[in-house]
């Protein structure tokens, strides 16, 4: 169904609605959509309600013209409230990658709205200002060949070193097919205005999060490895699963493993 959240129309799939079971909010990463959990919603279904929500620009949910719209600042505030409003607590919320970076912003504004948190391949932000003005002109060079040529952009974007796994031709054809149809002016101001060197670093504050912690990472995604083993220590009521056969999507190419992770971090909170 679709929801106005201050001004934006959004997509959000309610699988389940089971009043004994606890309730998971899935947000997906960049050029993805609600679709790409599909094939772990009947895993998900037994011992939890999945919700999954197509993010700002992103499949059936609207985008803005301006990039500010796309903001650390805005798009906490959309979730925040459609969350809030619209699920029943216990609440669990799930991030991939750029959805990863938004649940812990969500987590660092409202941690009352949260029973627990899991964070599949994500990170904290830059710290070093240089890095982090050299990545904000990296996705503005993005944003303009996005702009230019979509289809382009696409085949470079996917030959990246952390989405190389022996996923399936038509696990591949899915995930081509969710990008292809994306709007590029939505994705180009996905990219400059919350990119991950637009996104304020929050790593002096990950010891403010206290509810339960779930970090996911595949054992061959070198880069996030070291960036999620920093925020285990660094989050006290956190705990790693490096997931062996796996790189940057880990939800993709280890599904069960992935939603079992996952059933034993709700099973073992829900009771505490």
């Amino acid at each position: 169904m679709n929801l106005r959240i201050r001004g934006i129309s959004y997509f959000i799939n309610q699988h389940q609605e089971n009043p004994k079971l606890p309730n998971l909010v899935l947000l997906h990463g960049f050029l993805g959509s609600d679709n790409v959990f599909e094939h772990l919603i009947p895993h998900l279904k037994i011992f939890c309600n999945p919700v999954t929500i197509d993010l700002l620009g992103h499949g059936k949910t609207e985008g803005a013209e301006l990039h500010y719209r796309f903001s650390t600042k805005e798009q906490v505030a959309d979730l925040i409230k459609l969350i809030s409003e619209q699920i029943s607590l216990p609440l669990y919320l799930y991030g991939y990658s750029m959805g990863a970076r938004l649940a812990l912003q969500i987590a660092l504004t409202r941690p009352d709205l949260l029973e627990g948190l899991i964070l599949e391949s994500g990170t904290f932000g830059i710290e070093d200002e240089t890095e982090q003005q050299a990545r904000q002109a990296l996705d503005a060079s993005r944003a303009d060949q996005i702009m230019g040529n979509f289809e382009g952009f696409l085949d470079e974007w996917n030959t990246k070193p952390l989405f190389q796994s022996l996923l399936s031709k038509e696990q591949l054809a899915s995930i081509n097919e969710v990008q292809k149809n994306q709007n590029s002016t939505w994705m180009a101001n996905s990219l400059l205005g919350f990119g991950t060197g637009t996104m304020p670093c929050v790593r002096r504050n990950l010891s403010n999060i206290v509810c339960p912690t779930q970090l996911i990472v595949g054992e061959q995604d070198t880069k996030f490895c070291h960036i999620n083993q920093t925020m285990n220590r660094e989050i006290s009521s956190s705990t790693l699963s490096i997931v062996e056969n796996s790189n940057h999507r880990v939800h993709l190419e280890q599904p069960i493993k992935c939603a079992e992770i996952l059933k034993i971090f709700i099973h073992k909170h829900q009771l505490s």
